[in-house]
């Protein structure tokens, strides 16, 4: 017996962590695709997988409690389909000793959660927001020539690059100003502490309103880059607080105090949800009765079910930034969820 219950942890086990990695892997590409514009300023595709990574952390908190509780239904469907599970009754031994691996993975899950939501989550957030800085507001060695950056009506590109920050052949618009337009070519140049320094080239002025084009040469030119990108402040997200930081109010900004309360109230919560959808799971669909259509529609019924508590858990918490009274609510939703969850599991035990 025990070899078999060893055979149905590993079993949701490996199916929970495929099904986890696909669907984490899908949500990233959704949520990555906000970030694509960053590729224009200067940021290489290599960078960009690194960065965007960051953002898998939140992912897989979200998505493990429901991967989780659904491969549970499906191995118990299997095993369901080739009457192991009458087999097991035959021999005498209670279905309820295979909700002790079940039970395992979702503690062990849960316990994954609140560590992600409690340290993971706002250290991956942490890097991900610096990274996001460092990006926005400095210049990097392009990986090829070409166009260096792009921002705010003013490019630079570069015929070729000498590495280290050096190039030649520059070429240069500037369009910031709506009443003019300069155009630069320089020889060579070079960035450093975001100063792009030119040197022996030609600056042409086109007055849009006259018409008319003045040149002048230079042995040396150079512009702030700071000055010419838009300026992106470093301030602390909600996202980036610990779990017992969300609850030191901000007595300047009564919304971000909302907001971080909220937030603890979500992050203390979600964890549970790991325990709650693996003993629906365990309820609907290894102790349903084992006509195939029953159980497949009891597999549709659970997916369903969690889909809806985890809109009713989010909408909730969202709310509760406005008006904390939605935090009780999701206490009291997810305590009567786990008192449900025990009688379904109980009351399918006595059938």
């Amino acid at each position: 017996m025990q070899s078999f219950l060893s055979v149905i942890f590993f079993r949701i086990f490996r199916s929970t962590v495929y099904s986890t990695v696909a669907l984490a892997f899908c949500a990233w590409i959704i949520q990555s695709s906000r970030y694509l514009s960053m590729l224009n300023i200067n940021l290489s595709l290599a960078k960009f997988f690194r960065f965007t990574s960051l953002l898998s952390v939140d992912i897989i908190s979200f998505i493990l409690p429901i991967s989780l509780s659904v491969s549970a239904a499906f191995v118990f469907h299997r095993l369901a389909e080739s009457n192991q599970m009458i087999v097991l009754q035959s021999a005498g031994i209670s279905l309820r000793k295979l909700l002790g691996p079940l039970m395992t993975l979702a503690v062990l899950c849960s316990g994954y959660v609140y560590i992600s939501n409690a340290y993971l989550s706002p250290l991956a957030w942490k890097a991900f927001r610096n990274m996001e800085y460092n990006i926005k507001n400095n210049i990097e060695p392009p990986t090829h020539a070409g166009l260096i950056f792009s921002s705010d009506n003013f490019s630079v590109y570069s015929q070729q690059y000498l590495g280290n920050l050096f190039f030649e052949r520059i070429f240069i618009v500037d369009t910031r100003d709506s009443t003019k337009a300069y155009t630069l070519f320089a020889r060579l140049g070079s960035i450093e502490k975001n100063i792009l320094s030119l040197a022996d080239g030609e600056r042409i002025e086109t007055d849009f309103i006259s018409h008319r084009s003045t040149s002048t040469t230079f042995k040396s030119y150079s512009y702030d880059l700071k000055n010419v990108m838009q300026t992106h402040l470093l301030k602390k997200n909600t996202n980036e607080y610990f779990i017992h930081e969300l609850l030191i109010s901000i007595p300047e900004n009564l919304s971000k105090t909302l907001e971080k309360k909220a937030l603890f109230h979500q992050k203390t919560l979600s964890p549970l949800l790991a325990v709650i959808f693996a003993l629906f799971a365990f309820g609907f669909v290894a102790l349903a009765p084992y006509a195939r259509k029953i159980t497949h529609k009891r597999i549709i019924a659970l997916i369903s079910l969690i889909i809806t508590v985890q809109g009713v858990f989010l909408s909730f918490s969202n709310m509760a930034i406005t008006n904390p009274t939605f935090s009780v609510f999701n206490y009291i939703v997810v305590i009567l969820l786990l008192i449900v969850a025990l009688i379904v599991t109980k009351v399918h035990h006595h059938e």
